[in-house]
């Protein structure tokens, strides 16, 4: 047996019924994890100084953020077009007799309103 195996099984207050969400044992246990109760430490405006100090992101930082958001979209499209199985689907619609021109463009459309999407909420 491993560690792992052994740090499972040793009892640390989380049992069967403690993770299938019905023990009020570990609810106690958790309300009092979650709990904070340290006291807030007054810094007296130290924190809003040094932010305050920090130099504004410039227009090139913003740009080549921008330009690593649009580079991640498209790697992220080419993982995901090299495993989808185009042959497939292609040899499926022609068997149904779909127009594959309908489908590339709903396809394209798609995947350019998710990209259009991710971008713009990145950017918020």
């Amino acid at each position: 047996m491993d560690s792992f195996d052994q740090k499972l099984s040793k009892n640390d207050g989380m049992t069967d019924s403690a993770l299938l969400g019905s023990d009020p044992e570990f609810d106690t246990w958790l309300s009092r994890q979650l709990q904070f109760d340290e006291p807030y430490l007054d810094d007296d405006g130290f924190c809003e100084q040094v932010m305050a100090k920090l130099p504004a992101p410039s227009k090139r930082s913003e740009k080549r953020a921008t330009r690593m958001q649009y580079a991640a979209v498209v790697a992220a499209s080419a993982i995901v077009a090299w495993q989808f199985p185009f042959g497939e689907v292609l040899n499926e619609a022609v068997r149904q007799s779909v127009s594959l021109y309908s489908l590339v463009g709903a396809g394209l459309l798609a995947s350019l309103a998710a990209m259009t999407g991710g971008i713009l909420a990145a950017r918020r």
